[in-house]
């Protein structure tokens, strides 16, 4: 479930000079050298913006309907292309899970970040192995009316515990935004409300 993050901002500045002794003539300066950053660079692994969109599908019980990023071109949800997100009919619970995540976190418990323009809201989840992809897979619940409101965006991207910016999902193909994977919001309006009355429970 999202819960809204508090962002805290802080701006300072910390200049210390010391002498340990008085020199004799003019003191020759060296420029300061730049603090080395904490923040993870995040390198595109996959561009997948031109060639995704989104595929609702209502799949009857025992199966249960599903929302999935796949190939633009004759996309199934059988093939996903990262992301799935799936309900139980029975209780109208939803999950999303994001894939393309290291195995070797598999059984671990994480608090990611989405970010909404300016916001950023929390969520927390588990992975889970993907025995299709050999991968793992984070997982965690989402609010049908939260999901309704990220397909209305331009942009969301999903920040990992590490900082790093684990996918972007964009509305124009042509933006290049800074995400580990970085795929398209070609379609999701409609497709999620479609999911979301499948989701429903009968």
């Amino acid at each position: 479930m999202f819960k809204r993050l508090t962002l805290l901002v802080a701006a300072g500045a910390l200049a210390t000079a010391c002498a340990s002794s008085p020199a004799a003539g003019p003191v020759a300066t060296s420029p300061a050298t730049p603090a080395a950053s904490t923040a993870p660079v995040t390198v595109t692994v996959a561009n997948l913006a031109a060639t995704t969109a989104w595929v609702a599908e209502e799949n009857l019980i025992p199966d249960d309907p599903v929302l999935a990023l796949v190939a633009a071109t004759n996309g199934s949800t059988d093939s996903p292309q990262g992301i799935v997100i799936t309900c139980n009919a029975a209780n109208g619970g939803t999950v999303v899970k994001l894939g393309k995540q290291l195995r070797t976190r598999v059984g671990e418990t994480a608090t990611y970040r989405v970010r909404t323009g300016a916001g950023l809201q929390e969520v927390e989840g588990k992975f889970q192995a993907n025995a299709k992809s050999g991968d793992a897979d984070f997982i965690f619940p989402i609010r049908q009316a939260d999901l309704l409101a990220l397909s209305q965006l331009d942009m969301v991207s999903v920040l990992s515990d590490t900082g790093e910016v684990q996918w972007a999902l964009v509305k124009d193909v042509s933006a290049k935004p800074q995400a580990k994977y970085i795929a398209s919001l070609k379609d999701m309006p409609k497709q999620a409300t479609d999911f979301v009355a499948y989701c429903n429970p009968k």
